[in-house]
């Protein structure tokens, strides 16, 4: 099966991925890496040492063949004879065509060596001690006044013999070293690694356990910082895994919640518009007076359901972070309509309203029509949920930065149990009255204050339930639009109107 890059094959029956037996393990990468620079190390440390060794060696074999050369080039000057060579070296004079005239000392050495003219010639140029059969024998050769030349050598047998010592030295120590280190380091990380590998079984666990892991993985004691810091990570990843699905089961059950609600409130006025269509079907509206109210009726719950359906609608595009019209708004003309329109609703509404502003204009930014709705469900909340004679007071501030509205009433009060539901989609408190037919649509379905919510909150505002002595007090808090000067009223007036 196809996998996408960057992803992780799950196991079969949804469980976590097992290690694979041919990927290597941290310790062993560590061992791996560890063992090559150890090697590296002893064995350019070995040869640095063999190196100096027999360089070192070698330049005090030649300052010592030099200075045996010198004083019997001296002798040869002077007449003397040459002195025996007693310090191992041997010599030899040579004439112009390769013939040995005379030689002492280690007869092996001078054999080894080439005497040609022209060889004799090439090093008697050079002034120092060259390397002869394969490095064998060093010599040093300068040439006589007669035309021949005087050849002093000495083997190297003796620093070939200590280099060869040092190598074996060398590798009877380096080689029980290196695996010793090897071992150390192997066991360290193993020692080291084992709280990490109990963290990844107890991760794997959780993990295996259920969708929601609410167990943590536990921290060793006296833990590395590094250790610390994946268990604080993986502790976190799962407290986000478990916030992300309270807030996935949450949000499934409030969905669940709002389309019963949804399709509970569709109910009646369906189950309405279906009684006066079978009645009309049957011949029972047959008189105008009757049709007339079954039409006003059906018309009375297509208007209930539109209106459902545009808050739904309003509700889901603002949740999601849906965009709204911009511009300059008076709330103190849209509060002072509302408690007109709440006073000329009819004679069944005993309320007494009024509008308490403290400048003619109070500005904000945002979209009219949104803000009327909220201040307008506001206002029917008081008119629906309290009884008649109730006084409710509507009150328009400047707070700082902040437009504030408040919205006070002596009725009932809201319940303590409803008062952290109260801005929840379809939430009715207990002695709320259910939507009836000859309700204004609109009204007492459960959606005004979670609409009224959703828009201040799409305003950058803030809206709650603040405690009083008695009734209800909805506190409500937008940004201001800025500060006019006094010239300006008048044409902001003029603008708005």
């Amino acid at each position: 099966m196809p996998t996408v890059p960057g992803t992780i094959p799950s196991g079969g029956g949804g469980r976590a991925p097992r290690s694979r037996p041919g990927l290597k393990s941290v310790s062993r990468r560590l061992t791996a890496g560890f063992l090559l620079i150890v090697a590296i190390g002893v064995l350019g440390a070995d040869i640095y040492c063999v190196l100096t060794l027999s360089g070192r060696l070698r330049e005090q074999g030649d300052r010592q063949i030099v200075q045996v050369h010198r004083r019997r080039m001296q002798a040869l000057s002077e007449g003397r004879t040459l002195p025996a060579a007693r310090d191992g070296s041997s010599w030899a004079v040579v004439g112009g065509r390769g013939e040995v005239r005379q030689r002492d000392g280690a007869t092996s050495l001078t054999s080894r060596l080439p005497l040609s003219p022209r060889v004799l010639r090439e090093r008697a140029g050079v002034g120092r001690p060259t390397a002869f059969a394969g490095g064998t024998v060093r010599a040093v050769v300068s040439r006589l006044p007669d035309g021949g030349y005087l050849v002093t050598a000495r083997s190297t047998a003796s620093e070939r013999e200590a280099v060869r010592t040092l190598v074996g030295v060398e590798t009877a120590v380096g080689l029980p070293l290196i695996a010793l280190l090897v071992l150390g380091a192997l066991w360290c990380s193993r020692r080291t690694l084992v709280p990490l590998r109990e963290m990844l079984r107890s991760a794997r666990q959780i993990a295996e356990g259920s969708d929601e892991p609410s167990a943590r993985v536990p921290v060793a004691t006296r833990s590395l910082r590094e250790l610390q810091c994946t268990a604080d990570t993986l502790n976190y990843l799962l407290r986000r895994i478990e916030e992300g699905s309270v807030r996935r089961r949450n949000a499934e059950l409030r969905l669940h919640e709002l389309v019963g609600a949804a399709s509970h409130e569709l109910r009646t006025p369906l189950t309405t518009i279906t009684g006066y269509t079978q009645l009309a079907r049957l011949g029972a509206l047959d008189d105008p007076h009757r049709m007339d109210h079954a039409m006003e009726q059906v018309e009375r719950e297509i208007q209930r359901i539109n209106q459902l359906v545009e808050d739904l609608l309003l509700l889901a595009h603002l949740s999601h972070g849906g965009a709204l019209e911009r511009r300059p708004v008076d709330l103190a003309r849209i509060c002072a309509e509302a408690v007109r329109r709440a006073q000329a609703s009819g004679p069944r509404h005993t309320h007494t309203l009024r509008c308490v502003a403290e400048s003619p204009i109070h500005l904000v930014e945002g979209d009219p029509g949104r803000l009327e709705q909220v201040v307008g469900h506001l206002v029917s909340n008081v008119l629906i949920h309290t009884p008649e004679n109730t006084s409710a007071e509507l009150r328009l501030r400047l707070d700082g930065d902040r437009q504030v509205i408040d919205v006070v009433d002596q009725g009932p009060g809201v319940p303590e149990t409803a008062r952290d539901h109260i801005f929840e989609p379809f939430f009715r408190a207990e002695h709320a009255p259910p939507a009836g037919p000859d309700t204004d649509p609109g009204r007492g379905r459960g959606l005004g204050l979670s609409v009224a919510a959703v828009v201040v909150k799409a305003h950058g505002g803030s809206i709650g339930l603040r405690p009083s002595e008695r009734g209800a007090w909805f506190h409500v808090t937008l940004p201001a639009f800025g500060t006019r000067p006094p010239a300006d009223v008048g044409q902001t007036r003029a603008a708005l109107s």
